[in-house]
């Protein structure tokens, strides 16, 4: 019985050298390989951005300013750089709407620049966009072409919309906001590219509009309005240019 449970031993066993080597030899290769990727990966991320593209209609800001700004911004490799952190400085600068910040494989971020459209100039040194968005660039001032929003504070986008939908009913009589101002109040007054005045005060614009779109389409050809009242209730009262009485 012993010579066969020394002979079944024999038969089943194997030299611990033997069994182990195929897994030494597996963990050798995925050390390796695992070694090889880390590698790899660190030899990626540590690649530099090699070119920086900048697209946009711009009028408004320079390409060498927007680079300064994004070379600032720029830090580390490609795959480590903040998208964030290049965008959040460039939509700081006064003309700049919105950027967009892109990486491109392997080595190029693309930025998408979309400049500020002044609609108007609101109070003093400000501008309003398509947005009625307030932004202040130093050169607003010399934007003289574009009408003068002014009122109470965070009153910007209400005026926006009462300008749009003033200037879209006076457009087809030929007459042309240069300036709209709110009161306290909330009574407003249009100043028009001739100097007549429109006082429209508070309550319905629109009936006040189409108001005055009844008196200016009566009216005779050579007869120009200095001053429009349009705060009655039921009709207007008009001083005309050069009326004596």
């Amino acid at each position: 019985m012993r010579r066969g449970a020394t002979r079944k031993s024999a038969s089943t066993g194997g030299s611990p050298s033997v069994q182990w080597l195929p897994l030494l030899v597996a963990a050798t290769v995925i050390s390796t390989l695992a070694g090889g990727a880390g590698i790899g990966l660190w030899k990626l991320a540590s690649l530099p951005v090699d070119r920086v593209a900048v697209s946009g209609d711009l009028e408004r800001v320079s390409r060498p300013e927007l680079m300064a700004v994004i070379n600032r911004a720029l830090d580390g490799g490609f795959l480590w750089v903040d998208l964030d952190a290049v965008r959040e400085p460039l939509e700081a600068l006064p003309w700049v709407h919105r950027a967009v910040v892109r990486r491109r494989w392997p080595d190029s971020i693309e930025v998408q620049v979309i400049e500020q459209t002044a609609i108007a100039r609101w109070g003093d040194g400000s501008l309003l966009n398509h947005a009625g968005e307030v932004f202040t660039p130093g050169e607003a001032s010399r934007l003289e072409g574009l009408p003068l929003l002014s009122g109470p504070a965070n009153s910007h986008r209400a005026l926006m919309l009462e300008y749009r939908r003033i200037h879209q009913q006076l457009q087809p009589l030929g007459l042309r906001i240069d300036g709209l101002h709110m009161n306290r109040r909330g009574g407003m007054e249009a100043t028009l590219s001739d100097g007549a005045r429109l006082v429209f005060g508070r309550g319905d614009i629109d009936q006040k509009l189409a108001r005055l779109r009844a008196v200016m389409a009566a009216k005779e050809a050579d007869l120009q309005p200095s001053q429009i009242d349009l705060r009655y209730s039921h009709g207007l009262a008009i001083a005309w240019q050069n009326d004596s009485n």
